[in-house]
């Protein structure tokens, strides 16, 4: 085996255990230069094995189109709930929102119910094609689901009569996840429904709000639906790297940064 076979090989086997690997840490450990890792990672995007991202690559998901609620909903559960908890500051009396089916966004709307509960906030009407977000805020608050091609594994609807059905409504706001947030290409999503969902629904509000966890920034993913300057703020988890978010400020993005509960 050969030294760049030997490299390959080293660096996949990391990725296994750890999904994510800074350049630097990618230079320390194969006692190589900066250029070599850069030309070793951009290798292994070519051939699909990895994802660049800020800073480093990540394992590529094999199989991008997958995608399970059940089981995203309890990863990064403590910064969901904090991104939530700042999120649900941005919503004001009788806004027309927009919810898209997330797992993040699932935590705002927990985080949001108890307020309709108690009055602090009222006369909200929310749209969303997720059937978690309608379970939770159906009881408390006027709610319309979005209709079209359901979706087991991400508990939502999706799709041409959804897209038709957003496209003859407007929002006050909506609020969205990423699948990650590149710098070159913008916002992202795992697949082309929900990314479609996602650009229509910015193009019908007057605000956009991104709620995404830490992992999300610097990633790309399947494909862009929005440039980062259609975000008004983006709200993420404490981790962040500070240098990946002081470039959004400087692209004039509010960006705020979540404390998790008991951290």
């Amino acid at each position: 085996m050969n030294k760049q076979a030997q490299r390959t090989e080293t660096i996949l086997n990391i990725l296994k255990t750890r999904q994510q690997l800074t350049t630097t840490e990618a230079m320390e450990l194969l006692d190589v230069s900066e250029s070599t890792v850069r030309r070793l990672f951009g290798e292994l995007e070519q051939e699909q094995k990895v994802i660049r991202r800020y800073g480093g690559i990540q394992l590529a998901n094999k199989t991008p189109g997958e995608y399970s609620f059940d089981r995203l909903i309890e990863s990064r559960q403590d910064e969901k709930e904090a991104i939530a908890s700042l999120g649900v500051n941005c919503i004001q009396d009788s806004d027309i929102l927009f919810f898209d089916s997330g797992t993040t966004l699932y935590y705002l709307c927990q985080a949001l119910a108890p307020k309709l509960e108690s009055e602090e906030i009222r006369d909200l009407t929310v749209f969303t094609n997720s059937l978690a977000n309608l379970q939770i805020l159906s009881p408390v608050c006027r709610v319309i689901l979005i209709g079209g091609e359901y979706r087991p594994k991400r508990m939502d609807f999706a799709g041409y009569a959804s897209n038709k059905f957003i496209g003859h409504f407007n929002f006050t706001k909506c609020f969205i996840g990423a699948d990650g947030i590149c710098l070159e290409e913008g916002l992202m999503a795992t697949d082309s429904d929900t990314a479609l969902m996602a650009e229509l629904a910015i193009s019908r509000s007057e605000q956009t709000i991104v709620m995404t966890d830490a992992g999300k920034l610097g990633k790309r993913s399947f494909l862009s639906y929005a440039s980062l300057d259609k975000a008004d703020r983006i709200i993420t988890g404490r981790d962040a790297d500070p240098e990946f978010l002081e470039t959004l400020r400087q692209k004039g993005i509010n960006v705020c940064t979540a404390q998790a509960v008991g951290k």
